[in-house]
């Protein structure tokens, strides 16, 4: 709850914090994968700004069957990591993200596909939605990947707020 006060009247407002969700395709990592372990900080350290977690599923296909049962009042917005994706600097990033939150949207969704990459299928209709991000050219470990996506999400709400965890 945040407290407002003007002049003499105090008013109390419920902020609604977006939720995130890091979702990814593959084994649930084990307690002894240090990236998970930072991948977890990192989502942990977003509490602040919106309820953030992690969802791993078996398939592409259970994925798209969780995404389709996600109530609310508006449907997630999706965007699927994959290397033909569009890069984005993070300011960029976190504009992004400002503006779905900004827009009303209540559930973000950041997915790492399956180890063999997005089907042809998902891919086409996630370039047609603009639901492709690139971490950058290079290929990275699926735990990795997640960390970096963790992290900056945790930058861009940092970003968003003016703390001075982005410098920059």
């Amino acid at each position: 709850m945040i407290f407002e006060t003007l002049g003499d009247e105090t008013r109390c407002c419920i902020l609604h914090l977006m939720r995130v969700t890091l979702a990814f395709v593959g084994k649930r990592p084990s307690t002894r994968d240090a990236c998970g372990a930072l991948t977890r900080g990192y989502l942990e350290r977003c509490d602040g700004f919106a309820q953030c977690g992690a969802e791993a599923f078996r398939s592409e296909d259970a994925l798209l069957e969780w995404l389709e049962k996600q109530q609310g009042r508006t449907k997630p917005v999706v965007l699927l990591l994959d290397g033909r994706g569009r890069q984005m600097s993070s300011e960029e990033l976190a504009a992004w993200l400002g503006k779905h939150r900004d827009g009303g949207a209540q559930h973000v969704v950041f997915a790492v596909g399956p180890a063999d990459g997005w089907s042809d299928a998902l891919r086409a209709e996630g370039k047609r939605r603009g639901w492709l991000l690139s971490l950058g050219p290079m290929t990275l470990a699926h735990s990795l990947a997640r960390l970096v996506m963790a992290e900056q999400i945790y930058r861009a709400f940092t970003i968003l707020t003016g703390h001075p965890y982005h410098r920059g």
